[in-house]
């Protein structure tokens, strides 16, 4: 699912931020471009999926990020897909209840799936088994179709392993769905505080530009970022569910911004449109990827 950036990529909104995180400009219409984009083919998406990263603080913060989402999706969320650091300081498989399931309540309360990547927090004292147990996942590494989406889940946190890199060649290659996306923690690109992990990249790349995914996401850095296409692969960190930190750009930057954030990923036959939305329920990025 090759997407060329000139032919297939729509930027809605192109305001970058300096290293405080502060936008510095923006281009084009969000609001317009995106309602014009959801509601060209048909009236609702074939899936809806909430993805957010780094939440596991059990706070305020979180706790309106949380709310936030369910507003937005009103009940029409068909996943929640969490991209690491679910539970602080150390993955507690005990606080599950406090950091996840608590305030993304009533986002799950229609018996949706929760699909959870592990986080460096989330593993750092071995929790990270228990952890995925309490939350009713799976494994480390999995896949789950979701509608018109394949949602593949890796854990970041073990690139090298050779297991979990011959399982990602055959999950990504048995993909029917649509659309395929990849969930997890330490982004390949990213101009945040902790930076491009080049280990990641390295390892997960070559197979994501071999299976041509079109969206990778991860978390990690306390921000959001949408960074440029590289071998067709759109590139977006969001790690900002509570915790939020400065962030600033550099070559692969095409949007910085230091906001709190969730994304909104809508899925068509045809398209798969993702937009970036603050605590507040406004849009602050958006683009949309063609097939």
């Amino acid at each position: 699912m090759l997407v060329p950036l000139g032919l297939a990529t729509a930027l809605l909104v192109a305001g970058c931020s300096g290293p405080t995180g502060g936008p510095t400009g923006t281009t084009g219409s969000t609001s317009s471009a995106v309602t014009d984009s959801i509601r060209s083919a048909q009236a609702e998406p074939g899936s809806r999926l909430v993805v957010v990263g780094d939440v596991g603080t059990g706070d305020a913060q979180e706790q309106a990020t949380a709310d936030a989402a369910a507003t937005r999706g009103a009940g029409s969320w068909d996943a929640l897909v969490l991209l690491g650091d679910n539970i602080y300081e150390n993955g507690d498989p005990a606080k599950a209840q406090e950091a996840v399931l608590g305030p993304f309540s009533e986002v799950l309360a229609p018996g949706i799936p929760l699909l959870a990547a592990l986080g460096n927090h989330d593993v750092g004292q071995g929790n990270g088994p228990a952890q995925l147990a309490a939350l009713g996942q799976p494994g480390r590494w999995f896949s789950r179709a979701v509608g018109l989406v394949t949602v593949v889940v890796v854990d970041s946190n073990d690139p090298n392993n050779p297991e979990q890199l011959a399982w990602l060649d055959g999950a990504l290659s048995a993909a029917s769905t649509p659309w395929t996306v990849v969930a997890m923690h330490h982004p390949m690109y990213s101009a945040g505080v902790h930076g491009s992990d080049l280990a990641v990249r390295a390892a997960f790349g070559p197979l994501f530009a071999k299976h041509r995914v079109p969206l990778v996401m991860a978390g990690h850095d306390h921000d959001y970022q949408r960074n440029r296409v590289v071998d067709g692969t759109t590139y977006l960190v969001s790690g900002a569910g509570a915790k939020l930190r400065p962030t600033g750009s550099n070559t692969d930057t095409v949007v910085s911004r230091s906001v709190r954030n969730f994304l909104d990923l809508s899925a068509y036959e045809d398209r798969l449109v993702v937009q970036a939305v603050d605590q507040q329920g406004a849009v602050i990025d958006g683009v949309v990827l063609n097939r």
